[in-house]
């Protein structure tokens, strides 16, 4: 069955992570786009981005959700 994988990647490397995970095999590869400008962003604003999508981030993991 393989491992679960979720991989997060910057807005500018989207097509970049697809085009990747296509060549190795893995066109539906779960990936989770999130803007750039979370690197300059304090821990609580990070947390506020990524909140509405942790029900995707539990399901590409575990297979359900919250």
């Amino acid at each position: 069955m393989g491992i679960a994988s979720l991989t997060i990647v910057t807005a500018p490397f989207e097509t970049a992570a697809k085009t990747v995970a296509r060549s190795q095999g893995l066109p539906d590869l779960p990936l989770l786009v999130v803007p750039h400008d979370y690197l300059e962003e304090d821990e609580a604003a990070i947390r506020a981005k990524l909140e509405p999508h942790l029900d995707f981030i539990v399901h590409s993991l575990f297979g359900v959700g919250r």
